[in-house]
């Protein structure tokens, strides 16, 4: 069984001390569809990603938590970005809904349980506010991402598809 690790919330003060694993995330996004779709560069990326945390965080709507390294360097292993917003017109999923908007583990502690241990602590969290449902999306070339959240209960729900405007 994978060790128990420390998952701390983090503010608005601390939210580029995912910097890195956001970044390490778009290459990965990068290598996995081989150039099939185009990417932001990792400035512009974590630029825009960085407004939209900070919005989420200052409005009430979105928690931020890590999972700090270890030993001297403290090297994050990994970090969630669970969001809340109110439910749609259609589904009757509950006032609110949660949303893994991010998760990222880097490279080289994926296959730990660090992962796992983001998810339950958010679901835990959406029980703590009484949300009944949520949503995570996945890159379709993502296996081991999809392999993660299929065993931790998520199924396919809705499909969204992309192409260019030729």
């Amino acid at each position: 069984m994978a060790q128990e690790r420390r998952i701390v919330e983090l503010g608005v003060e601390d939210v580029d001390l995912v910097e890195g694993l956001w970044k390490e995330m778009v290459g990965h996004h990068r290598e996995l569809t081989g150039g099939t779709y185009p990417l932001r560069d990792d400035e512009t990326a974590w630029r825009r990603r960085r407004a939209q945390y900070l919005e989420w965080l200052e409005d009430g709507d979105g928690f931020l938590y890590l999972v700090p390294g270890e030993g001297a360097e403290q090297v994050p292993l990994g970090y969630a970005f669970l969001r809340i917003a109110s439910s749609g017109p259609t589904w009757n999923l509950g006032d609110r809904v949660g949303d893994l908007e991010s998760l990222s583990v880097t490279a080289a502690a994926r296959g730990m349980g660090v992962g796992t241990e983001l998810i339950a602590h958010c679901r835990e969290r959406l029980r703590e506010l009484g949300v009944k449902w949520w949503s995570v999306s996945v890159v379709s070339a993502n296996e081991g991402a999809i392999d993660l959240y299929e065993r931790e209960g998520f199924r396919d729900f809705w499909r969204t598809m992309t192409a260019p405007i030729e």
